[in-house]
């Protein structure tokens, strides 16, 4: 199968990596023509392993029989939208992005399929062309759009750890109330996920804010059970959360397609997770 993978980051150069070791064709479209030319000067590479991966920023260069994969971040949606938008591509295309604010903008684009996924590994950036692959997971796939028989596919490739889910909302929105417990509180105190069990403060807040939201959304419990969230915290707990990773970075924070999109969400009020979003906003200021 072909792919293109709007986005190096993280997640990009991540999944790039697994498509490639699979036995696909896969192709890297960069924002910053410096970044594709290191990657097709010496390649990507995930810890020691070396993968040949070309790069381009020419959406041109996109095959007509490839699957389009955004790993963009959120604030680098509009663009990427508005050229699926205005281009005349028939692709199926799979939006890889934390929170559910842009999903309206999703439903208005021309092409006729496409699908959402969770990305649940752990993976840092060192560099244009070097990740630190920190915690092993899964692609959880559903549709927003189309035929569901086009993605099926995905969901058992030799080699990539993939599930299909039928129900995209809750999928999605899983991921959201993962991130929303775990992302805020870890950058606005500074804490690797690990120490939101280890120090008692933070698992106070932990606790009190999962309580918060499971009185908010009754199907919390189920979707996501709070043996899960610490689960996950013990399984990363040397991971530094995407959120806090930006902000240390002096980059902007998802607060608005994760926290806000919850408290808009949320038919109660939900004042711990909106003094936390407030506070994390007022450092962007």
């Amino acid at each position: 199968m072909k792919f293109a993978i709007i986005g190096a980051g993280a997640v990009g150069l991540l999944t790039a990596c697994f498509l490639k070791e699979a036995g696909n064709e896969v192709q890297l479209v960069t924002r910053r023509a410096e970044q594709a030319k290191l990657i097709n000067e010496q390649g990507v590479l995930k810890g020691a392993v070396h993968y040949e991966i070309t790069a381009d920023r020419d959406w041109k260069s996109i095959s007509p029989e490839a699957f389009i994969i955004v790993a963009v971040k959120y604030d680098g949606l509009k663009t990427v939208l508005s050229l699926l938008q205005n281009q005349a591509l028939t692709n199926p295309v799979i939006f890889l992005q934390n929170g559910m604010l842009h999903l309206k903008a999703i439903e208005k684009l021309p092409q006729p399929n496409i699908a959402a996924a969770s990305v649940e590994h752990g993976v840092v950036k060192l560099s244009d062309n070097k990740i630190r692959h920190t915690g092993h997971g899964v692609y959880k796939f559903a549709l927003l759009k189309g035929e569901e028989s086009v993605f099926r596919p995905l969901a058992v490739m030799p080699g990539v750890q993939a599930e299909w889910h039928n129900n995209a909302d809750q999928l999605l929105f899983r991921k959201v109330l993962l991130n929303t417990l775990i992302n805020p509180l870890t950058a606005l105190m500074a804490l690797k996920n690990g120490e939101l069990l280890s120090n008692p403060y933070a698992f106070n807040l932990l606790e009190s804010l999962y309580g918060e939201l499971a009185g908010s959304f009754p199907e919390m419990e189920s979707l996501l059970p709070f043996e899960e969230v610490a689960a996950l915290c013990n399984s990363t707990a040397e991971n530094t959360s995407s959120m806090l990773a930006d902000k240390l970075a002096g980059r902007k924070m998802e607060l608005d397609t994760i926290l806000l999109y919850t408290l808009n969400r949320s038919k109660k009020e939900l004042p711990i997770l909106r003094s936390l979003y407030q506070l994390l906003k007022s450092t962007e200021v």
